[in-house]
């Protein structure tokens, strides 16, 4: 017989004898999906006459884009505080200590029930519709370790992608890429387990972003766009979620390609008046330190004197979450990330924080800090997008990326269009719930 011609390779999935012949491709230890895959729904992994959409993500990391598009505002809504500089005095010998502050659930709203983008998508101003959150963690794939999913939908030649209510894209992970990274099988020290650690620091990010704002004077209202657009937002409906108070929404346009015009909204947290009398829009962010003896340096010793070596280690042991950080703050056009460091009274209490110090960077100079490459993370973006589609259109289903747990690979699956109503459900009774534990915690 004649000889087998060579295997096309495939440039999505990874190479070698199943993409993964290198021993630091091995799974350390076994990891929970982000989501619960069921069993009735289709893979889209070229078994049973579908198409291959899997993704490698070591191999989108080799993505270029050598024309980065420019982000254009194309409406700006909302209104923003302007930062506190009393916390600016926070240093490792005068803390400053965190107040609790009630936290509400995360802001969610579907981009296929945003009026702002169903009016956009209306007038053909973009095809491709998402938010920062979801776009930043597509961007920084490559450098992720725990699983996380995207919701895609194919309507009308568009593509919309949403994160799932109260999914993981909403969670602050905490050491995801450290080299012992905490996990949740850690019965004597359930502090410092990794669901603990998570719901440890996305209160904390919540609390000391509220911190950060003056709010002894009225928010700064911003206002751009047609009128049409802006009238969409402020008109918003009570069947969909309330954009929270003291936020500035970024509808942003990037040009991927002839074929692709991609819309983003973008929150904006903060904004301080520069010497120019300008206003300038913040990002603001917390990284926490729960055990010195765990993430390896000591804050209280070094943050002064040795800041980039608590920065260094930081990036080693939260690199994925960094890259989402900078990216957001990128997507966004924001001129300043803010991050606080904040760290536990002691290691032993994880309901006392103090900060420590803080820090403004120009988003585009830190992410050559922590070599994060733009020109790749734009490359992803425009190939993923391109790729997805292709995705067949439907009225009564949609596609879910799945971040596989345990691979460095993206899955992708077609579920009916109901199939997370009743998570939905109850994530609404857990944030019920939540909101009474820590009404109960400022009672007593």
């Amino acid at each position: 017989p004649p000889p087998r011609p060579p295997r096309a390779p495939n440039l999505l999935r990874g190479g070698g004898r199943g993409g993964f012949s290198n021993w630091h491709d091995k799974p350390q230890r076994v990891r929970v999906s982000s989501v619960d895959i069921k069993p009735e729904w289709t893979p889209l992994d070229g078994t049973n006459g579908q198409q291959d959409f899997t993704i490698s993500t070591q191999q989108i990391e080799k993505l270029r884009e050598d024309d980065e598009p420019t982000g254009e505002d194309v409406v700006v809504v909302g209104s923003v505080f302007l930062v506190d500089k009393a916390i600016d005095k926070a240093s490792v010998r005068s803390a400053v200590p965190i107040r609790k502050i009630p936290e509400s659930p995360p802001f969610h709203l579907a981009t296929v029930d945003d009026p702002v983008i169903k009016k956009l998508a209306s007038d053909k101003v973009g095809n491709v519709f998402t938010t920062d959150l979801v776009l930043a963690a597509l961007m920084a794939a490559p450098r992720s370790v725990n699983s996380w999913d995207i919701v895609i939908q194919r309507v009308d030649g568009n593509l919309f992608m949403d994160a799932r209510q109260g999914c993981s894209l909403y969670e602050t992970h905490v050491n995801e890429t450290a080299v012992d990274a905490p996990d949740d099988e850690q019965k004597d020290n359930i502090i410092n387990s990794m669901t603990a650690l998570a719901a440890e620091a996305g209160y904390l990010n919540h609390c000391y972003s509220q911190q950060c704002l003056n709010k002894t004077q009225a928010p700064t209202p911003a206002t751009k766009g047609d009128a049409a657009y802006v009238k969409a937002w402020s008109s918003m409906g009570s069947d969909v979620a309330s954009p929270p108070a003291g936020k500035v929404f970024k509808f942003r346009k990037f040009v991927l390609s002839d074929e692709l015009t991609l819309v983003v909204r973008c929150e904006v947290d903060a904004a301080l008046k520069t010497r120019d009398d300008s206003m300038a829009y913040l990002t603001v962010k917390a990284l926490n330190e729960f055990d010195s003896k765990l993430s390896g340096v000591d804050w209280r010793q070094k943050l002064e004197s040795q800041r980039a070596a608590v920065l260094a280690n930081e990036l080693k042991n939260n690199r994925n979450k960094l890259t989402r950080w900078t990216c957001q703050a990128l997507i966004t056009g924001t001129d300043y990330l803010k991050l606080g460091f904040v760290s536990r009274l002691h290691s032993k209490d994880n309901v006392n924080h103090f900060v420590l110090g803080q820090q403004l960077y120009r988003p585009e100079e830190f992410a050559k800090q922590i070599e994060l490459k733009t020109d790749n993370a734009w490359g992803i973006v425009s190939s993923v997008c391109g790729m997805l589609m292709q995705l067949p259109e439907s009225a009564e289903e949609r596609y879910l990326m799945v971040k596989d747990p345990n691979k460095q690979l993206l899955n992708f699956f077609k579920v009916p269009r109901d199939a997370f109503e009743d998570e939905m459900e109850d994530d609404m009774a857990d944030n019920q719930v939540r909101d009474e534990d820590h009404d109960s915690d400022f009672d007593a």
